[in-house]
């Protein structure tokens, strides 16, 4: 075969030996192949039909499988074109000549590649492919690859002509598989191309055409596929139909479903039948009438419905009887309703899913009447009729006779009890206990008679029969010799009795039964919770009818009132007589307790519901109940009561105004008279406690009601008359109730809250000093509890529901009248508070308030309070004498911490609770802090002076210093308020730390007497005088004091003690511990280390220059140099001072001064810009201190290593941070800073150890190592500094190692360097990577 002529895609596929290229070409061939206008121009590229064979001729396996494939999908529903279809026809027929041999063109290609020419049969015409589905030849490579799958939607109408010209016209038969292939996409899986018919899609309309031929052709029955279903194929459309609209008409396809059920009777039980249904009911739901038939028709066929079919059907006839009786009859009798032998469960199971607030009785009877009538085969009319033999030997739910009308309700129940003379047809109601749950007595179907007889309550005949019958049970349980009949018996007469509605045949019975108490198993039997428990017995026993208006008399609920609760006295005579049975066992009788429970719920809510006639003046239902409540609670106790107070709580739910407060004010009345009651037992204190929760919780109610106001003298009787219910006390006065009540009414209520518990606190008295306390067997005075008026003080912190100014009226009663100390703090934390609130004004109109000064006089009663040695029990005049005359020792506060009056007075002043009082802080200092500190000293000092009176009266106790109650209070003082303190305060303080210090060998020998008697070591107030002089002094306790004091020196607050008094008081603390400096060593260093600043260390956050630091920063630290540069030079005074008087002595040892000459350095602020002028400075002054010190008469060559120490640590302590230490490490190190000064080789040799600590103190963590930087990477402002400081810093350490120039020696530290350099090698290297130093005179040039 020749090459033909070929361009474009052709050619690359001939020509190019790319394979990537020539799949290219081939997928770009197959995309303008599928054009049916443009695909000739790319055939005729490739020169035709004879150039195409050409090419797959030559081209590879791969490559004819691609261009078959391009082929195979150029022909599409939408681009057909018939003359490519005729050309791939010829080229297909000239690939397979041996099936084609007509064919004029031929393919010279031998390799076995049909099965991939088959591909292409996709791509012809349909007679092409029809040839092939009929010649069914299986040796043609054509037939073989045909997958109808992939033809279904190119050759779709050729497809569907077969199937319908077999189906519909009697047509050719086709293969079972294309048939299952094509019924099942075009009818279920179709593509939605629109059909003919508005909302149905091709597919649909295909689908539905099968579907009418299939009910009305008989070939098409014959021929229909047994294995799809004609409902599952309608419901797919009828589905896809709902999806395209769902308001679109669809009776069409419901009826011809219905039809297609008509034709195969077995599709009724199919699922599709059942959905089929299903939509039809959900059509009727929504239009009933023109569905109507359609349901009857489902429903006729037989067709299952949902369970709840019948119940809808009943809830539309329940709304028009007429109209829908027709269709629920007709449900009935296809046995929608059950079956004949179950009426009763039928008709139970189609109301339930009828709402029934609106199914009354007597559509419940006529729905009743349809089931009889319909649902047996041969029905009965149970109006008419009298023959109920059809409805014999089958059950009857209790429900269904309770809810019908009791005339109708007797009939029918006569009627069943003449055709069940031996079968028990009325089943146990389901609620449970019931008398009607006995069926079986002496005779069947007894729970039948209990309800006729309880329907003929009001029949006299009916009612003398009942009785008769009670007498004839109750003779025959008598005389019974077995126990299980005897207890049956007994059982079915309480049970007639109840039936009656009697409460006095009832009594009667249930007195009768008594006599069974000693027969154990019966008592147990007749006795049991499903005996008394039944809701019949609870609903008599409640006392109050519902059913006539003559019952509903006052006169007539409070005669049976009288009755029902006597008969519940019988349980409980009962119960005792059984408690002294050799058998009893509690078990047997725990119904009781329920019973009580449940009969006083019915009552309670029978009371709710009833009408009284007529309506008494000063009367109520509450009253009425409660009256035989009191007594019930007498005879039977505090079991009886716990179990009914929840239901006589629930009834003063109905009460309102005027009726709930008597109802109040009736229970507090009770609890207050049982109260009152001496000589009470448990039980009785059970009753009293029960009744108060339950007034509480009834004066809760009105409290919370709409109208609180009413509530007012209640709360207010409840607080003063019943202290101890302090958790009620709260609750009653929440601020939720607080701001119900009018602006008045508050304002008032709290008023009269305060002067009534001032009276009340009037009444309590303390035990006075000598005294002894109440026996604690004596009865609770009827106080206000300290709780109640703690929180009632609360309550007024910022207080929205009274004004401020009534809110302070309130609080001083409060506090002037209270004596507890809770109370007064609480009460003075409000005041606080609510002068905190009036002076956050932003301006100073809070100056002219007059209640800011009302809050301030009353604050001054706090002094001599909280001044007082004991806060809790303040001491008066009167007992100070009487305890000064008989020599007691008056009970002290804890000294352990501050006393909470005077802690509240200290954070008053200091604003720590109350922010805005800052602005008053002077006044209050000196107009309570002060005057109470000073009360304090006073009266503790009267104390150590009865005290030693009393215990050592050789000791004078003027030798004291004056101590507040608690040195915790200086020291609050010194660390808070510190500034305001006067130089007489400081003095005492230091006093009385010197006196710690140095306590007289006196008052340590009184320590030790009062320690070794074993019967003072325990006293309160031995144990007080240990806390403040004789215990051992702990140094933490004095670290922290000589701290605050220092802090106080250092401040930059203006002081009210000068700074020349406040050096003084700490230099003579240095001068004690100099005195004993052996046993004061530790005390010492820490003091020396006081001295650095605090918090004063840190760089600012913006680095060295930084722009936190401001002026106040630059005044706190100009005013801590100048204060520790006064006082170390002081102290150094002291101690050569000291060091010359104790000159003669040889022993005495002092410390050296040189830690104190430490501080006389010109330090600079770390956190400042830092200044290499001032670190030289700084150096320059080491040095001089230094040479000073070792040429003193302390100076000693061989205290080197400690002077270093001592440097290293005070120079570290201040500064921190990298750049620092550089500095000083360079500065310190440079021998050659001060050429006016002579060298002297120790202060050398002591400077370079420190300059090499200081090295590799900033060497951790490579902080010295040349940073690795990218070459186009600049070094940061902090990097280039360090840069230079290390290059310093090597040209500083170079100049350590040479011999002089004048002398030609070596320096003497020449070796202490090279051990250091080769013990750090690699820090030496990090120092090294920066360069060599810069010269002398580079050194010198100031840097930032």
């Amino acid at each position: 075969m020749q090459r033909p002529q070929v361009v474009g895609w052709a050619q690359t596929w001939c020509d190019d030996i790319n394979v990537t290229h020539r799949l290219r070409a081939i997928r770009g061939f197959g995309k303008a192949v599928s054009d049916p206008v443009a695909w000739k121009q790319s055939w005729d590229e490739a020169g035709g039909t004879p150039g195409i064979l050409y090419l797959l001729s030559s081209a590879s396996v791969t490559e004819v499988k691609a261009f078959c494939h391009v082929i195979r999908a150029a022909n599409r529903r939408g681009n057909k074109s018939a003359d490519r279809e005729r050309a791939v026809e010829e080229l297909v027929m000239a690939l397979l000549p041996q099936h084609y041999p007509s064919t004029k063109l031929c393919t010279h290609d031998k390799r076995p590649l049909q099965k991939y020419y088959g591909r292409m049969l996709q791509a012809c015409s349909s007679n092409f492919v029809e040839q092939i589905l009929d010649a069914q030849d299986k040796s043609n490579p054509l037939f073989q690859q045909l997958k109808l799958k992939r033809f279904l939607f190119a050759h779709e109408t050729m497809l569907k002509r077969r199937l319908t010209n077999y189906l519909i016209h009697d047509g050719p038969p086709v293969s079972e598989s294309e048939m299952d292939i094509c019924l099942d996409e075009f009818i279920s899986r179709g593509l939605p191309y629109p059909g003919t018919q508005p909302n149905m899609s091709a597919s649909m309309e295909f689908a539905h055409e099968l579907l009418q031929a299939r009910t009305t052709i008989a070939s098409t029955a014959k021929r229909w596929p047994g294995d799809l279903s004609e409902m599952a194929v309608l419901m797919s459309v009828y589905r896809r139909s709902k999806r395209k609209s769902r308001s679109a008409d669809k009776t069409f396809l419901l009826r011809l479903g219905l039809a297609l059920i008509e034709l195969r009777p077995g599709a009724k039980r199919s699922s599709d039948a059942e959905a089929l249904l299903a939509e039809i009911v959900k059509l009727w739901k929504r239009h009933p009438d023109p569905y109507e038939d359609l349901l009857s028709q489902g429903l006729g066929l037989g067709i299952r419905p949902s369970n709840t079919l019948l119940a809808e059907i009943a809830t539309r006839w329940r709304e028009e009887p007429d109209r829908y009786e027709k269709l629920l009859v007709h449900g009935l009798r296809q046995g929608l309703g059950g079956t004949a032998a179950k009426i009763s469960e039928g008709y139970l199971k189609t109301i339930s899913g009828v709402p029934r607030p609106e199914l009354t009785p007597q559509l419940q009877w006529r729905l009743l009447r349809l089931y009889c009538q319909h649902v047996p085969q041969k029905g009965i009319d149970i109006e008419t009729s009298s023959d109920f033999t059809c409805l014999a030997n089958q059950e009857w739910a209790f429900e269904i006779v309770n809810e019908l009308e009791r005339e109708r309700v007797v009939s029918f129940l006569d009627r069943l009890y003449e055709v069940n003379p031996n079968f028990d047809f009325l089943k146990a109601p389901k609620t449970s206990p019931s008398i009607y749950y006995m069926r079986k007595a002496s005779r069947r179907n007894f729970n039948v008679e209990l309800l006729k007889t309880a329907y003929h309550e009001r029949d006299a005949d009916a009612q003398q029969r009942a009785r008769d019958e009670v007498d004839q049970l109750r003779k025959k349980a008598a005389t019974s010799r077995e126990q299980a009949e005897r207890a049956l018996l007994a059982k079915a007469a309480a049970f007639y009795a109840i039936a009656t509605g009697e409460l006095e045949l009832y009594a009667e019975t249930l007195i009768w039964q008594q006599r069974f108490v000693g027969d154990n198993l019966t008592a147990k039997s007749i006795f049991s919770s499903d005996a008394i428990l039944t809701k019949e017995g609870v609903a008599l026993l409640s006392g109050i009818t519902l059913s006539s208006a003559e019952d509903t008399t006052w006169s007539a609920i409070r005669q049976r009132l009288a009755v029902a609760n006597s008969i519940l006295e019988s349980f409980n005579e009962a119960h005792q007589l059984a408690k002294k049975e050799p058998s009893y066992k509690q078990g047997s009788w725990s119904s009781l307790s329920v019973l009580y429970r449940d009969v006083y719920k019915e009552r309670v809510s029978r009371a709710k519901k009833v009408q009284l006639q007529p309506q008494e003046s000063g009367t109520d239902m509450f009253h009425v109940i409660w009256e035989g409540t009191v007594q019930l609670v007498d005879s039977i106790g505090s079991t009886f009561l716990s179990q009914v107070n929840e239901a006589v709580l629930s009834l003063a739910d109905e009460l309102s105004g005027p009726s709930l407060i008597a109802a109040s004010e009736t229970l507090l009345n009770f609890a207050a008279i049982r109260g009152k009651k001496e000589g009470r037992s448990k039980e009785e204190d059970k009753i009293v406690t029960t009744i108060e929760q339950l007034a509480y919780r009834v004066v809760s109610k009105l409290a919370y009601s709409n109208t609180p106001v009413l509530a007012q003298d209640l709360i207010r009787r409840v607080i003063i008359e019943h202290p101890e219910a302090s958790s009620w006390h709260r609750q009653f006065l929440s601020i939720g109730y607080m701001r119900d009540l009018p602006a008045n009414a508050a304002r008032t209520m709290l008023l009269s809250f305060a002067a009534a518990i001032g009276e009340k606190l009037e009444e309590q008295s303390y035990v006075k000093v000598g005294d002894e306390e109440p026996p604690k067997s004596a009865p609770p005075k009827s106080l206000v509890k300290v709780t109640t008026v703690k929180y009632l003080a609360q309550l007024l912190n910022d207080a929205d529901f009274i004004s401020p100014d009534a809110a302070v009226d309130v609080l001083i009663e409060l506090f002037r009248s209270s004596t507890h100390i809770d109370v007064r703090v609480a009460t003075l934390d409000s005041l606080l508070s609510t002068l905190n609130g009036i002076t956050g004004d932003s301006n100073d109109q809070w100056r002219s308030n007059t209640m800011v000064e009302r809050i301030l006089n009353t604050l001054d009663d706090v002094i001599s309070i909280a001044g007082n040695i004991n806060e809790r029990r303040p001491v008066s005049a009167t007992e100070w004498a009487e305890a000064s005359s008989e020599l007691t020792i008056p009970a002290t506060s804890d000294s352990s911490t501050i006393p909470p009056l005077f802690e509240a007075v200290l954070k008053a002043a200091t604003g720590e609770r109350f922010p805005n009082l800052k602005k008053l802080q002077g006044e209050l200092f000196s107009r309570l802090v002060l005057p109470a500190l000073h009360h304090s000293q006073e009266q503790h000092h009267k104390w150590f002076s009865l005290f030693l009176a009393k215990h050592w009266p050789a000791l004078d106790a003027n030798i004291l210093p004056r101590v507040p109650i608690t040195p915790q209070i200086w020291n609050y003082m010194l660390n808070h308020q510190g500034h305001l303190l006067p130089p007489t305060i400081i003095n005492d303080y230091n006093q009385y730390i010197l006196f710690r210090l140095r306590a007289p060998v006196v008052v340590k020998t009184f320590g030790s007497t009062l320690q070794s008697d074993a019967t003072l070591r325990n006293d309160a107030s031995v144990n007080h005088w240990e806390s403040i002089f004789g215990e051992p002094w702990q140094s933490q306790l004095w670290e922290g004091q000589i701290k605050s004091l220092i802090s106080l020196l250092v401040a930059p607050a203006e002081k009210a003690s000068s700074t020349t008094d406040l050096i003084s008081a700490v230099a003579s603390q240095a001068s004690v511990l100099l005195d004993d400096y052996e046993n004061h060593m530790g005390k010492w260093t820490y003091f020396v280390a006081s001295l650095e600043p605090v918090g004063m260390t840190t760089p600012s956050s913006s680095g060295q220059g930084g722009s936190n630091y401001d002026k106040d920063m630059e005044k706190a630290w100009a005013s801590w140099h100048d204060a520790t540069v006064r006082l170390a030079q002081s102290v150094i005074t002291l101690m050569r001072q000291k060091k010359a008087a104790s000159a003669d002595q040889g022993n005495a040892v002092l410390p050296s001064t040189f830690p104190v000459r430490l501080w006389c350095l010109p330090y600079l602020d770390p956190r400042a810009v830092q200044q290499e002028e001032g670190f030289r400075h700084l150096a320059t002054a080491l040095g001089q201190s230094l040479s000073s010190y070792l040429n003193s008469d302390e100076g000693d060559m061989l205290l080197w290593t400690t002077l270093v120490d001592d440097t290293c640590t005070r120079l570290a302590s201040i500064y921190t941070d990298l750049t620092s230490r550089l500095y000083i490490a360079v500065h310190v190190g440079d021998l050659n800073l001060d050429p006016d000064q002579t060298p002297v080789a120790a202060v050398q040799l002591i400077r370079v150890a420190v300059a090499l600590r200081f090295v590799d103190l900033v060497s951790q963590k490579g902080a010295l190592r040349k940073p690795k930087l990218k070459n186009t990477e600049n070094p940061t402002a902090e990097q280039a500094r360090t840069g230079e400081l290390v290059r310093k810093l090597r040209a500083v350490m170079d100049s350590w190692g040479p011999r002089d120039a004048a002398t030609g020696k070596q320096a003497p530290f020449r070796d202490m360097v090279l051990q250091w350099k080769h013990g750090h090698r690699s820090l030496w290297g990090d120092i090294c990577s920066w360069g060599s130093g810069g010269s002398k005179d580079e050194i010198d040039v100031a840097s930032s």
